[in-house]
């Protein structure tokens, strides 16, 4: 099977990339019949093509596609967290990952989501608790958060969560900087090239930040106590926490910044069924391995009831019977 699921994989990565620059996914959802089989057909929204996000939904949709009879899974290429929340939250998706901060929101109608009613989403499991960070170059003078008043800054992708989170963690901090928006990798090259002083990044290792730490020295800038106690006051959602030493190359020591989880969620009106079975799928010892071969992400997959309960969402019922809720 893993090597079917593999070839799967790598083509319809291909040919989603191809569909994602046309800004058209091609897919509709609902129901069709191929023959005497009626097949569901269900979004999973994700990230940019070449995203961590983007990949690890790939690997899903491969192995779904594979395992559960009758269920055509798509992914569609976003901008990140914020669109992939209003999405399922409108039934635009059936399935996403989120961060905390905006699901909060979504549930909430604040922030990006100001004056929102619906309370449409749910979720299934934790994917992971991700750090939040700041990245330099040693040589610049920026040895805190404090130093980055009045640089410029990538503060995300445009649109992107990680954007998001780095902007409002520089106003609560009081730290104003010339903010720009920007992918990943081409922050991680502009930094490089010396067309700005640092970048703001959700998530570890990141890709773009390895490269850039096999060519140049950098230094992930240290939040302190001070700083992390202004951002967990924020919102119930932010948790302290460090990043662990040798995380890139050079960062020989762990380093204090801040952590939110990112969930897998789905649309209210999702079958109960489905999200069972995904879920069986998806912890099975075939499928785990499978998808912590797609990226290594996927082998913090867990539940998070306290986690959930801290931001106020409820499980998706197919997901209360498969964790025996």
């Amino acid at each position: 099977m893993k090597n079917r699921l593999v070839k799967r994989f790598i083509m319809g990565l291909i040919v989603l990339s191809m569909i994602a620059v046309t800004g058209c996914s091609g897919q509709d959802t609902g129901s069709n019949d191929q023959g005497s089989q009626k097949v569901e057909h269900y979004s999973f929204v994700s990230s940019n093509p070449g995203g961590t996000w983007y990949n690890m939904v790939g690997g899903a949709v491969a192995l779904f596609n594979e395992n559960i009879p009758g269920v055509n899974f798509s992914i569609e290429a976003t901008g990140g967290s914020v669109e992939n929340t209003r999405r399922v939250l409108t039934g635009e998706a059936e399935f996403g990952f989120a961060y905390s901060s905006h699901m909060y929101e979504a549930w909430n109608g604040k922030g990006n989501f100001e004056g929102n009613t619906k309370q449409t989403i749910t979720a299934l499991c934790e994917v992971y608790n991700s750090p939040h960070y700041f990245v330099t170059l040693k040589g610049k003078n920026i040895k805190s958060m404090s130093d980055l008043a009045g640089k410029k800054v990538a503060l995300g992708a445009p649109g992107s969560g990680t954007s998001d989170n780095s902007r409002r963690v520089l106003e609560a901090l009081g730290i104003e900087v010339e903010g720009v928006e920007l992918s990943f990798a081409d922050a991680a090259q502009a930094i490089q090239d010396g067309r700005i002083d640092a970048l703001g990044q959700g998530g570890a290792p990141a890709a773009g930040v390895v490269e850039l730490a096999a060519s140049k020295d950098i230094l992930i800038i240290p939040f302190n106590d001070e700083e992390l106690d202004k951002i967990v006051d924020l919102a119930p959602y932010f948790e302290r926490g460090e990043l662990p030493a040798n995380t890139y190359e050079g960062q020989d020591q762990p380093v204090p910044t801040f952590f939110f989880s990112v969930y897998w969620i789905a649309h209210q009106d999702v079958p109960e069924d489905i999200v069972n079975s995904v879920l069986e799928t998806s912890f099975s010892s075939e499928g785990l391995k499978y998808l912590s071969d797609v990226h290594p992400q996927w082998k913090t997959l867990r539940d998070n009831p306290e986690g959930l309960a801290l931001i106020e969402i409820p499980y998706h019922p197919g997901a209360k019977k498969y964790w025996g809720k």
